[in-house]
């Protein structure tokens, strides 16, 4: 979680305001769009985990490696749920990076106050192409969520000239 937080924050230091809403095509989110979708789903899939979490089948399939693999995986394009797409939820690229840490500072500590076996509950995720997940694939989703809206950050910068 740390991990992933820290790459996500770092795929953005060091942007301006301006550099931050700029998109780098018309079809595409800006960085600031980008860090407002994953601030917006984490916030609801952390609602999920601490609120409607119920018990899990032992019998249910384990999609842990699926999510580690796929989540992050850039070449899979995805849409975002109507939920999680921008909507000018935040006026500055800081705004939003300080919800964002509010809220995977929240993910943090869910886990820390958890130790039981995470696995033996569930959520339904908001991504319909998730559907019924453990509460321990949820945290995965969470962490490679994160590493793959940092991927696309850096995908814009390049694309915009912005380097690191």
């Amino acid at each position: 979680m740390r991990e992933s937080r820290e790459k996500f924050l770092g795929s953005f230091a060091g942007l301006s305001e301006e550099q931050g809403r700029v998109p780098p095509a018309p079809d595409c989110w800006s960085v600031l769009d980008t860090v407002e979708h994953l601030t917006a789903a984490e916030t609801l899939m952390l609602k999920l985990i601490t609120t409607q979490r119920r018990p899990r089948s032992a019998d249910a399939t384990n999609r842990e490696q699926v999510f580690l693999q796929v989540v992050a995986d850039r070449s899979r394009k995805m849409q975002a749920p109507e939920s999680g797409r921008p909507r000018g939820r935040f006026a500055t690229l800081a705004e939003a990076a300080e919800q964002f840490k509010a809220t995977r500072d929240g993910v943090i500590q869910f886990v820390e106050q958890h130790p039981e076996d995470l696995r033996t509950s569930e959520v339904t995720h908001p991504h319909p192409a998730a559907g019924t997940v453990s509460t321990h694939e949820m945290v995965i989703i969470i962490a490679k969520h994160a590493e793959r809206h940092a991927k696309q950050i850096e995908e814009i910068r390049i694309r915009l000239g912005i380097g690191n």
